[in-house]
């Protein structure tokens, strides 16, 4: 079951990179190979794509930066929702082969822990010691909520990851740097004061930091503003990495 499991969770990076990959080619933005960001709970914790050439404005900044998590996390739930389906219709026998996982981290998801909890039953993931209990996962399963974190986590605005080019994007890159600041705190204190149970945030933000400090390639013009369509698309992953990550 672990080559199902690896090819999944590399399927949704593989999506998210491909989303790139169209808007590069379509804007003329040459971009380097993806570098793999480790992570000790999920075993990845997403990629990031350097930019080699400069975008022609904020729009295609955004625009590259916005479609490669979207396609990941849709891809990402549909994995969850086939892996879970196929986890109910098992039977025992085969459920005991499946690999298991703590409840904490699950439950670090408002939203794959509430579609978990949603299709194996309400109170599954209320367990007396959520940090020693496991439950079995179908390697679909386990694979879309991995996907879905790290998903979530590329578009956290910090570095040059999906969500600190669209902090430069909406707010330049003076104010983008605050904000930056302001969420590099947030991972921090989060980490250190049990908010964050598991330690992804707080891994991230250290990675993130240690190994992405160069400067970002500046967009040829970085004047023009952000249509009101992309604004609405930009408030509404926001909101999917709220209910994610929370």
């Amino acid at each position: 079951l672990s080559l199902p499991l690896a090819l999944s969770v590399f399927g949704t990076q593989i999506l998210h990179e491909a989303g790139h990959l169209i808007i590069a080619i379509k804007d003329g933005i040459e971009i380097g190979l993806p570098t793999f960001v480790p992570g000790f709970q999920l075993g990845l914790t997403g990629t990031i794509t350097p930019i080699k050439s400069s975008p022609k404005n904020i729009k295609s900044l955004f625009d590259f930066a916005i479609v490669g998590p979207m396609m990941g996390l849709i891809a990402s739930v549909i994995l969850l929702y086939v892996g879970l389906e196929m986890t109910v219709f098992m039977d025992a026998s085969a459920q005991e082969q499946l690999p298991s996982v703590p409840v904490e981290l699950l439950r670090s998801s408002a939203l794959g822990g509430g579609i978990i909890e949603y299709l194996l039953g309400d109170g599954v993931l209320n367990t007396p010691d959520p940090s020693t209990d496991l439950i079995r996962l179908h390697p679909y399963a386990l694979a879309g909520f991995a996907g879905l974190m790290t998903n979530a986590l590329s578009l956290l605005p910090i570095g040059n990851t999906d969500g600190g080019r669209i902090s430069v994007a909406f707010f330049g890159r003076s104010g983008s740097r605050v904000i930056q600041g302001a969420a590099v705190l947030g991972l921090v204190v989060a980490g250190f004061f049990g908010a964050d149970p598991v330690n992804i945030l707080l891994f991230y933000a250290v990675y993130s930091q240690t190994w992405q400090k160069e400067a970002e390639v500046p967009c040829r013009n970085e004047v023009d503003e952000l249509d009101v369509a992309r604004g609405f698309v930009a408030i509404g992953m926001s909101l999917v990495v709220i209910t994610t990550m929370e």
